[in-house]
């Protein structure tokens, strides 16, 4: 969907990406759609990654320049550290941005302090969510949190991806008026065929299960996204009713022997990595996303587009996509109970499952579009 000009920058700029990991997670998704999109209006556009990966591979793909900065990990080396700012100041001086737009904690920290030594005139910083929410011992997100509240005070504007973000930041000083939030968006994908699809996930459950209802769930395999509460709930969903999980990540090998060693064991599938994975959505009957804290959640938006009925956690952003009993069910992060018995609810419920998956669609699309998201952000490019 093109971006009306009217409500842009009508002067080019040079612009650059800087995020840390390549994988296919929200950020990445962010990142790529921010930069395709700049690169249709004119702006010159420079993405900086701290790896290679499905991002850097699908920017290639549509000519967007990549440069990586091999130093620039996710785990903190102070000597990486600081070898890796060097390199990111040395392209900035090279590339002489007008904006310098960073994602992820360390990769926004990083750019802030770079481009504010070679003077770039707009620097943005995106907060996809704050590490500090993350279960880590108190000491360890006392460090994080001023972190966080040093990239956001060397920045000039930061983004937050929805209002749950932008409260979590009103304890920094300083910095309030400087916080703008707009809401992460997307346009529709272009569903597979059902058959297609479960065939590409799951072909074994097609010959065992001919007749179940399929639930879905598409995530990193992190703890923060609560699949192992997802995997402990289904021992209590009835026996006609499968689960896949698509994606990958740190997690799997712990969530496949919980998997084994659950009472659902046969009717659950990590699918692991799946091109396009958006398109896999028409396998399914349900989606879920148990997640224990999330800023918005793209899959979500995926889910509702493609309308399915969407059981998540009331954390985070996810209670400003769904409103429960209206457009989804919200349950509780870690409630193995409660999300066992929504599932049961739906699963025995068709016309709910349809009206819930129709009032979802007509959110997402109302409110969570791409041209949208664009739209606010590039408004911002400005100062």
């Amino acid at each position: 969907m093109e971006v009306a000009p009217e409500k842009l920058p009508k002067q080019t700029k040079r612009i650059l990406y800087v995020i840390t990991k390549a994988n296919w997670g929200g950020a990445q998704r962010y990142v790529f759609d921010m930069a395709v999109g700049a690169q249709a209006l004119g702006h010159s556009v420079l993405v900086i990654s701290g790896t290679e990966g499905v991002l850097t591979e699908r920017l290639a793909a549509a000519g967007i320049p990549v440069y990586t900065i091999g130093s620039m990990q996710r785990d903190i080396k102070l000597h990486a550290e600081l070898n890796s700012f060097k390199e990111l100041l040395a392209e900035i001086r090279a590339f002489a941005p007008d904006v310098v737009h960073g994602n992820s904690s360390k990769a926004g920290a990083l750019a802030a302090v770079a481009a504010r030594i070679a003077r770039v005139p707009l620097i943005i910083f995106t907060a996809h969510g704050w590490a500090f929410n993350e279960r880590r011992p108190v000491w360890q997100r006392g460090i994080i949190a001023l972190l966080h509240f040093f990239t956001v005070f060397l920045s000039h504007t930061t983004i937050c991806v929805s209002d749950a973000v932008h409260r979590q930041a009103s304890w920094m000083p300083f910095v309030q008026k400087r916080l703008r939030t707009v809401h992460v968006g997307i346009d529709a994908s272009e569903l597979l065929p059902r058959t297609e699809a479960r065939t590409q996930l799951a072909p074994d459950f097609l010959k065992e299960f001919p007749d179940a209802l399929w639930v879905g769930a598409l995530a990193e395999l992190h703890p923060t996204k609560g699949l192992d509460v997802l995997i402990k709930s289904f021992s209590t969903v009835p026996q006609n009713v499968v689960l896949v999980i698509i994606g990958e990540g740190q997690e799997w090998g712990h969530l496949q022997k919980l998997v084994q060693i659950g009472d659902a064991s046969g009717r659950i599938v990590l699918a692991g990595f799946v091109k396009d994975a958006a398109r896999s959505l028409s396998a399914f009957d349900i989606f879920v996303l148990p997640s224990r804290s999330e800023a918005l959640g793209y899959a979500l938006l995926e889910a509702g587009s493609a309308s399915l009925p969407s059981i998540a956690s009331n954390v985070g952003g996810i209670p400003e996509v769904i409103k429960d009993t209206e457009s989804g069910i919200l349950v509780e992060p870690e409630d193995t109970h409660a999300l066992g018995e929504a599932l049961t609810l739906l699963s025995q419920n068709d016309l709910l499952r349809k009206t819930l998956g129709k009032a979802l669609n007509d959110r997402v699309t109302r409110v969570f579009t791409k041209e949208k998201m664009l739209r606010e952000t590039f408004a911002l490019y400005t100062r």
